[in-house]
């Protein structure tokens, strides 16, 4: 019995330290354990979280009205922003919530995040534009917190404003000011 505890140990130890899926395949043999528990232990240590596809179309959408002509990194920024609100205390706690926050997003007041939802169910998400904001979209609900900018990773963790006239703002990238 004791064998069996150390070896699962040792089994998640390699998993988290990467060595190969032969490699915990094996370990996972010498232990007993069968490969797909050996295979459901490694997703379970992956920091990559799931989302739903509701969520997904409405946080390409809203990236879509509010970065749209904006570079990659700027689409990523607004993403973070929408998911940082979500896991502050001072906001809702769902991506919906906090973007049909009352007074929070225009998109939302001028019809412009119903338009782009059209597009988005109505499968006119071809354009380069498009594709990107869906990228995004993906990136940050799998919890991708950070921007490329001038070559270095910039923790974008900290950020839960973005605008064109905020005053007070940390940080410019393109056309937007974020604080």
């Amino acid at each position: 019995m004791k064998f069996k505890k150390y070896a699962t140990l040792i089994l998640l130890t390699i998993l988290v330290i990467g060595f190969s899926k032969n490699t915990v395949f094996a370990a996972a043999k010498a232990a007993g354990t069968s490969t797909k528990a050996a295979v459901n232990t490694q997703n379970k240590t992956s920091s990559k979280k799931s989302y739903k596809k509701s969520d997904l179309r409405l946080m390409a959408s809203i990236i879509n009205c509010e970065a749209g002509g904006e570079s990659y990194q700027g689409k990523l920024a607004v993403g973070i922003v929408v998911m940082n609100r979500v896991s502050s205390k001072a906001f809702p706690n769902t991506i919906r919530k906090v973007i049909y926050q009352r007074g929070q997003f225009s998109p939302v007041r001028n019809g412009a995040l119903n338009k782009r939802l059209a597009q988005y169910d109505a499968g006119r998400t071809g354009s380069s534009q498009w594709k990107e904001c869906i990228k995004a979209a993906k990136k940050v609900l799998s919890g991708q917190d950070y921007i490329m900018y001038r070559g270095s990773k910039k923790n974008f963790d900290s950020f839960h404003f973005f605008s064109v006239y905020l005053s007070g703002a940390r940080f410019r990238l393109g056309g937007h000011r974020f604080k």
